[in-house]
């Protein structure tokens, strides 16, 4: 009898080793590929419904005292971690990560509605511009091969987002085989570039070099979503 209780406190004892293994293994791996999870609800919190235009959505307000307006299918950028937006309605914000986990950022005041009626203005306001030896010093900046560079010809076109957020649209002239390698597509608007506004660009260049990056996060608008587009070097 004692026998059998030790055969059966050693196999407990293997099962539990075998269990916490898995569990460290699992650990390890979601580390290895996602690095240290976040809580989106440390980073954002929700300010209200929107309507902007003719899309709605919400405000998000980040831990910049930055606001920005998203829809449902959108991507962003959290600590270089993607998040996609699920679902908006009054009862709030389902985000879901990476690793298909999901969270619910609540708003403050359900019946709370942001309009802003601005698309008129916005059009008829001058766009900046951005001259073309500034844009390729830009792409040189990034890391972009010499061959792309030179196929540089003009100046980007500068254009606002469906909220009114200044880019650069991807021109059609651009080779197209690099373009996919980069994941971008013709007339995505290039919005930011490692967080930082795209034509904020003497910002851009103090604060990112070729040697420095290992990766880039553009965040860019394609077909009114937007999107983030991570480019390993």
């Amino acid at each position: 009898m004692r026998f059998i209780a030790l055969i059966i406190f050693f196999l407990i004892g293997l099962t539990n080793i075998v269990l916490a293994s898995a569990t460290v293994g699992k650990l390890d791996f979601e580390k290895l590929f996602y690095g240290d999870i976040i809580d989106p609800q440390n980073h954002i919190k929700p300010i209200g419904m929107a309507l902007i235009g003719d899309f709605s959505g919400a405000i998000l307000e980040n831990d910049k005292n930055e606001q920005f307006f998203i829809m449902e299918g959108d991507e962003i950028n959290l600590e270089n971690q993607i998040f996609h937006i699920k679902s908006i309605s009054p009862d709030g914000i389902v985000l879901r990560s990476k690793m298909e986990k999901e969270t619910i950022l609540r708003f403050p005041d359900q019946k709370k509605i942001i309009e802003k009626k601005v698309v008129g203005d916005w059009k008829s306001q001058q766009l900046p511009v951005i001259d073309l030896e500034t844009y390729k010093r830009l792409a040189k900046s990034l890391g972009a091969p010499n061959f792309f560079i030179n196929a540089i010809k003009t100046p980007p076109v500068t254009t606002r987002s469906r909220a009114g957020r200044l880019g650069i649209v991807v021109s059609e002239n651009l080779p197209i085989l690099l373009l996919k390698q980069l994941g971008l597509r013709p007339n995505d608007i290039i919005l930011e570039i490692q967080k930082v506004p795209v034509l904020e660009t003497e910002r851009l260049f103090s604060e990112i070099t070729p040697d420095s990056l290992s990766e880039v996060l553009l965040e860019v608008q394609r077909d009114d979503k937007l999107r983030i587009i991570r480019i390993t070097q």
